[in-house]
């Protein structure tokens, strides 16, 4: 994936046009998601394309 095709703005900011744009590489970022965003549930590969992001990891229940 490259990182320089991305927009540098979170997805929660991203406009329809950048949206419509991206799609393909969002598609990579949601294949491969170690993020959440614990404001929109938004999920990604890369922190930076979250405002609150989250390791999905830390939030899954520890078992006993």
């Amino acid at each position: 994936m490259t990182q320089s095709k991305l927009p540098k703005k979170s997805i929660c900011k991203w406009d329809k046009s950048t949206l419509a744009d991206a799609l393909p590489l969002l598609a990579e970022q949601v294949q491969s998601a170690e993020f959440i965003c614990r404001k929109c549930g938004r999920v990604a590969a890369e922190k930076r394309l979250l405002c609150k992001a989250a390791r999905m990891d830390s939030l899954s229940e520890k078992k006993a």
